[in-house]
């Protein structure tokens, strides 16, 4: 649920390439093989490249937005 909401709301910002299905899927993905269950910030900044496919977009996203972002939907 925390990966939905997180993507969805990543979706509402100015991006280059906004963060499709694959995207997500592949997010999921490698949020299970870290081990993790739910969201926090370490994480979602570590793992932020998944997601966004383009420099410009994750420095953009990256850091303090992010964890902006996460506030919002946990």
């Amino acid at each position: 649920r925390q990966v939905v909401a997180f993507v969805q709301r990543l979706r509402q910002e100015d991006l280059f390439k906004l963060p499709g299905l694959a995207e997500s899927i592949d997010w999921t993905r490698a949020l299970i093989t870290l081990g993790r269950s739910s969201l926090d910030g370490d994480v979602v900044n570590d793992t932020l490249g998944v997601l966004l496919k383009y420099e410009d977009d994750l420095a953009r996203v990256r850091g303090e937005p992010a964890l902006a972002i996460l506030q919002e939907v946990v």
